[in-house]
């Protein structure tokens, strides 16, 4: 992993060079011929974030690079194409430090992968990717989300993500498309998930995903977690996680399963729009640990969440942007063990849409029993990119 990240900086030097050298790199936009042509772009969310009680007792007050991703896409053919993320996450966040997955420090491989597009119904995708299960992250970009950051369980924040995953990816082979004109999207991959001892037999994960769009269709492998009233979305999806006999918090011959339902609807207003979305989650053998100050969520465990979001993009400009109050309310239950839930709120100022924003957020996190300590975080975050 350590090559692997090494590999990932010369390539940016590289590009870098490309970049200063070339007009084709600097215009961003890049056609060789009719069918080979490409794109790169940068992306940059920049955190500052209080935590109550967020190093032992005492407060905690951390700057963070909460995402820095350079993405190069290509087709190569009409059949054949690739998308890459070079990316660090939570740079510089107290107590995370793990860089070859690109997180604290270091540089890594986020996301990778090779597409075969058979047709717009049957697309072959191998690699490195989201993992097909919840929309939130399994569909979402973190790039366009709604809140300022993806719900506690599967990452935001100051949480951890509940399924075994590479930063919310793992390498796998995925078959998806979209039938009936984009009425319907799916997914199904075959993975690698839980890895080494503590998969004996190293079986193989498998995920599957369907959407069905009564609305407007959502044709790519990214959604938007708000569309800033430029698409009108109605979405219902459903996902399922498995892994048989895995060895969880010292336990052998455990079968991890996850079922998952949601719905999205995003339609304008009068001069504004709305955003809504919804969902629930079923886990049984859980395969990750939640941060132990946070929740009681442990490998091997069986948890319910579910969560909800809504905003409202305002008429109007105010200043030289728009602006977009959101809440949200998450909670977790595990089974035999003290619940959390989670209640934030706060709001984003569009400059230019998703490449400039600036959003405030404020969560409190309740502990259901006396095992954990209540507590606030507060967020500020700066985003630009293209």
């Amino acid at each position: 992993m350590k090559k692997l990240a090494v590999s990932a900086k010369v390539m940016i030097v590289f590009l870098c060079v490309c970049g200063l050298a070339s007009p084709s790199w600097a215009g961003i936009k890049m056609k060789i011929d009719e069918q080979t042509k490409g794109g790169v772009g940068i992306w940059m969310q920049t955190w500052f974030q209080h935590v109550e009680d967020g190093k032992g007792a005492e407060d905690l007050n951390d700057f963070i690079l909460r995402r820095a991703y350079l993405y190069l896409k290509g087709q190569v053919t009409d059949q054949i194409g690739f998308f890459t993320h070079i990316a660090s996450d939570k740079v510089g966040q107290e107590g995370l430090d793990k860089p070859e997955f690109g997180l604290g420090t270091g540089v890594a491989w986020r996301d990778l992968w090779i597409t075969l597009k058979l047709h717009e119904a049957l697309k072959i995708q191998m690699g490195r990717m989201y993992v097909p299960l919840t929309r939130n992250y399994g569909t979402t970009s973190t790039k366009c989300l709604l809140t300022a950051d993806l719900p506690f369980l599967q990452g935001g924040s100051r949480g951890g993500i509940f399924y075994a995953q590479k930063v919310g990816r793992d390498d796998s082979l995925t078959i998806w498309g979209n039938p009936m004109d984009g009425l319907l999207q799916y997914r199904f991959m075959v993975s690698e998930g839980v890895e080494g001892a503590d998969n004996p037999e190293d079986n193989l994960r498998f995920v599957g995903r369907i959407a069905l769009s009564l609305l407007e269709p959502e044709k790519g492998w990214f959604n938007k977690g708000t569309y800033l009233g430029k698409k009108r979305v109605l979405s219902i999806g459903f996902g399922t996680d498995s892994q048989r006999n895995l060895t969880l918090n010292g336990v052998d011959g455990r079968d991890n399963k996850v079922r998952t339902a949601d719905v999205f609807f995003d339609h304008p207003v009068g001069g504004g729009a709305v955003t809504l979305e919804a969902a629930y989650i079923d886990i049984d053998n859980c395969t990750q640990d939640q941060p132990a100050s946070y929740t009681t969520l442990k490998a091997g465990d069986d948890a319910k969440n579910w969560y909800v979001n809504a905003g409202y993009l305002l008429p109007g400009s105010i200043g030289a942007g728009r602006l977009q109050p959101y809440v949200r309310y998450e909670t977790l239950d595990v089974d035999k063990k003290d619940s959390t839930s989670f209640l934030s709120g706060g709001f984003n100022y569009y400059l230019k849409g998703h490449n400039a924003k600036i959003t405030a957020d404020y969560m409190h996190l309740d502990q259901d029993g006396g095992t954990l300590t209540d507590r606030d975080i507060f967020t500020f975050q700066i985003t630009v990119g293209f």
